[in-house]
């Protein structure tokens, strides 16, 4: 029983909120999500959320010009240093205010912070300076009161231009005695969005919110730096808008010369540098552009608009007026996910009345259903994997198909009803469904679409609903747990009166056991065949759920109203996960009915309910002060806090309000490898797993990767480091010469500690190199035996990224048929030559 379920991956929410940033390759993108960074590879067609955690979510971050590090900033003044490639958090600070700026220079020596008014000016670690601190304070200087907007670094590195609430300064990073020290100021006509230096004769280019775009260059003067405006447009005239339109978003293509602006009402345009003539002028919908941002070549444009989970990404060809990538969250919260029978997709619905479908391996979203009017409640895939059925407050359920990805079945319930709970039959010909308001449980022919039967006795809310072979459990608020048989015409087999109301209820994968959650957090366990209770899993001591702050009394009090709310069987029956309403949810052993393992939902201290009690210095007489908007700053209502604004506004329509999530869970589920687990939480939907499928190999660090350095391994018996070497060095003979190196009874051991980097290179070098001919025959039982304990230790971490690794498995495939067909051609040749001697013998006997 392995439980080292690892955070993989955060799905069902591919970019809230913060900005995003393409990588040095073209290919790559990072934005922020939440309090975590979410990488899309666009080459390879597939994304991944980091396991870094920050304090809150992120406003702020920039990228080094290698692309191996990441400057993050959150909203309490956190700063983080990132390394990329490992996902380790290199260095912290805290500014003690929002920073909003932060830039490294452009040879990636120099960190630059805007905080508190100041900007402070960091240098990078180096080897060769042999500086210990990853970040050392360099330099300060004093901006203005304000919070600074933006920070741009001139192409040597001594010119840094800060860019704040109206105000543009130029300082020196380095003082220099032979010209003028101070800093140059520059008004503008409202808040700086964005500054950058776009060429090597330092002119620097501004544009503020009101649209307007300034140029400025340095005039030739040898002992003094002297800037004169150049050019001043305002760009929404020239896109034809006079009514007030607010420009949030910028950015600038130094190498194409070309500068990208977004606007509050999803319009981005495209202007070239410096005559500002417009270029291309497109929308994107009604919702504002918080961030856009150009790859290093200047062909595609990455979009980040919306606010909160309403937001979506979208990658933009320019020149081919084409989408590259577009991605949306849901717009409410995740309400209902389910695996499909094989795990490769995930399916999620939400309270927008979407159901949207994730391919496990790349975390994209495939395509999205718009068919219901109202929430989705719940959602099952039929056995075959074919379709997938969901439920939804209209009081409909619809069945999508998985291969044309249409509605062909809609199942409609006899009275108008909410429906909230779905489950399927094994076979997928019975379909149930529990009424919200009602209390009465449908049963429809899934051929037909005909009701068969409706099924009465519970007295309150139905809130479980699970179904094993002919027969099907239901739990209730009513302290009874009832077990009907569809089959022979819906009776009721047996009414189980339980302590406490119930809230799931989920049979084992073998059928044999029931288990039961019930309001005061206990999970019963019920033998099938008798339906006595053999069991009981205390969980209420495990919750520790947070104390949020419009709670009134303490956290001991608040917490004997928290339970946990949904469970869900391992596909062996050895586990139980638990999760609801807290920041916590655990693992439960069944058969020891012991915690084995718990799991925090999220760090971030932007949600409610994270923190395990709230700050006291904040109570007052009228109440928490986090409760109140206390800012009436332009810059804040554009960008809301996450709190109420006036009393008795809490239960109103929240696009009139600001509010703070809380965090929860409100589903869970195991896939059917039992590889993997998926909650849908207030953020999303996190994935675990037991195989993490992203990868730090250290080899890649080393400089002395040479066919000596190879050698030398050989020689000494290092093979798993010669080996690695030779992959990495990606030359035939090398490669060749090293593998053929490695005595057959040590191959077993070298594959076992390769590591999965050098392991995906081994499988791919085989597909490249061992396919254009046939495999000598000195070696051929050699390389089926690295092919066999190859795929014997690294299957289940080849079948994770199966898009990528599916071309070099199948050239590996045809090179094993061609060898089978070429050995079975001469066999059946041998065969008969010995058919014809024996014979010729048996002849020449007589």
């Amino acid at each position: 029983m392995d439980i080292k379920y690892k955070f993989v991956d955060l799905i069902g929410s591919s970019y809230r909120n913060g900005p995003v940033r393409f990588l040095p390759d073209n290919f790559s993108l990072l934005c922020a999500n939440g309090n975590r960074l979410k990488y899309f590879d666009l080459k390879r067609n597939t994304s991944f959320t980091s396991e870094i955690q920050l304090k809150c979510n992120i406003i702020a971050f920039d990228i080094n010009a290698t692309g191996t590090h990441a400057i993050v900033g959150d909203e309490r003044g956190n700063v983080t240093l990132i390394h990329l490639g490992s996902d380790v958090i290199l260095y912290r600070r805290n500014f003690r205010q929002k920073v909003r700026a932060l830039s490294f220079s452009n040879d990636s020596n120099f960190v630059a912070v805007g905080a508190q008014g100041k900007v402070f000016i960091f240098s990078v670690a180096d080897i060769s300076a042999n500086q210990f601190v990853p970040l050392a304070l360099l330099n300060r200087f004093m901006h203005s009161e304000n919070n600074i907007n933006a920070i741009g670094w001139s192409f040597d590195g001594s010119l840094i231009a800060v860019a704040g609430n109206r105000i543009v300064k130029i300082f020196k990073t380095v003082p220099d005695s032979s010209k003028n020290l101070g800093g140059f100021t520059f008004g503008e006509r409202a808040s700086v969005v964005g500054v950058w230096f776009f060429n090597e004769n330092n002119e620097f280019l501004s544009v503020d919110k009101s649209g307007i775009c300034s140029i400025f260059e340095l005039e030739n003067n040898s002992e003094k730096l002297i800037f004169e405006r150049k050019i001043s447009k305002c760009l929404t005239s020239l896109i034809g808008v006079t009514t007030h339109l607010g420009l949030l978003s910028a950015s600038v293509n130094k190498q194409k010369k070309l500068l990208a602006t977004g606007f509050s009402n999803g319009t981005f345009c495209i202007f070239d540098i410096p005559g500002l003539s417009l270029l291309q002028n497109f929308s994107i919908g009604d919702k504002q552009i918080n961030s856009i941002n150009f790859n290093s070549r200047g062909d595609w444009l990455a979009i980040g608009c919306g606010r909160g989970m309403d937001a979506q990404l979208i990658v933009w060809e320019w020149q081919s007026e084409s989408h590259i990538l577009k991605q949306q969250s849901h717009s409410q919260t995740i309400t209902a996910i389910a695996y499909s029978p094989d795990g490769s997709i995930l399916a999620t619905g939400a309270e927008d009345g979407k159901v949207k479908l994730w391919n496990c391996a790349t975390s994209f979203c495939t395509v999205t259903f718009i068919e219901h009017e109202t929430g989705v409640t719940d959602i099952c895939f039929t056995q075959n994997g074919k379709a997938v059925l969901s439920s939804s407050l209209e009081g409909s359920i619809r069945a999508h198909d998985l291969k044309r990805y249409r509605n062909f079945r809609t199942l409609v319930a006899p009275k108008q009803t909410q429906l909230h709970l779905l489950c399927a039959d094994f076979s997928g010909d019975i379909v149930a469904a529990a009424s919200r308001d009602l209390f009465e449980i449908y049963v429809w022919s899934f051929e037909s679409s005909e009701v068969l039967d409706v099924l009465t006795g519970h007295s309150n809310l139905i809130s479980g609903l699970t179904y094993f072979e002919n027969t099907l459990c239901t739990v209730s608020l009513d302290k009874t747990m009832k077990i009907w048989n569809i089959v022979d015409g819906g009776n009721c087999l047996e009414t189980v009166n339980l302590l406490n109301e119930g809230l799931d209820v989920k049979y084992s994968p073998n059928g044999s056991l029931l288990a039961v959650l019930c309001y005061d957090s206990n999970i019963n366990l019920f033998n099938t065949l008798n339906t006595s209770q053999i069991g009981i899993i205390e969980t209420k001591l495990d919750i520790d759920a947070g104390r949020q702050r419009i709670d009134k009394v303490k956290k001991t009090t608040s917490e004997k109203n928290k339970t946990f709310t949904c469970i869900a069987f391992s596909p062996n029956g050895q586990l139980l996960l638990a999760g609801g309403q807290s920041n916590i949810f655990c693992l439960y052993s069944v058969a020891d009915r012991i915690k084995v393992r718990s799991f925090k939902l999220s760090s971030n201290y932007s949600l409610d309910g994270v923190n395990l009690d709230i700050n006291y210095r904040k109570m007052t007489e009228f109440g928490n002060l986090d409760l109140f908007d206390l800012t009436d700053s332009d810059e804040e209502e554009t960008n809301p806090k996450k709190k109420i604004r006036l009393p008795g506004t809490k239960h109103t329509d929240l696009s009139e309000r600001a509010v703070r999530p809380t965090i929860s869970m409100s589903k869970n589920a195991f896939s059917p490898n039992g590889l993997d687990f998926a909650v849908a939480c207030t953020e999303g939907v996190c994935i675990y797993s037991l195989t993490k499928p992203r990868r730090f190999d250290p080899l890649q660090l080393e400089s002395n990767v040479t066919p000596k350095e190879i050698l030398n391994s050989t020689i000494n018996g290092e093979h798993v480091n010669a080996l690695s070497l030779a992959l990495r060095l990606n030359d035939r003979e090398i490669v060749e010469r090293t593998i053929e190196a490695i005595p057959v009874e040590q191959l077993r051991v070298v594959i076992d500690n390769l590591g999965i980097s050098s392991a995906e290179l081994l499988l791919y070098w085989l597909a490249a190199n061992k396919t254009g001919g046939p495999i000598p025959s000195k070696h051929f039982h050699f390389y089926l035996i690295l092919i066999k304990e190859l795929l014997y230790k690294y299957s289940k971490e080849f079948k994770l990224l199966i898009d990528l690794n599916n071309p070099s498995l199948t050239a590996i495939l045809e090179l094993l048929t061609s060898q089978s067909n070429l050995l079975l051609g001469m066999s059946t040749q041998n065969l008969h030559s010995l058919e014809y001697l024996i014979m010729t013998r048996n002849m020449e006997n007589i």
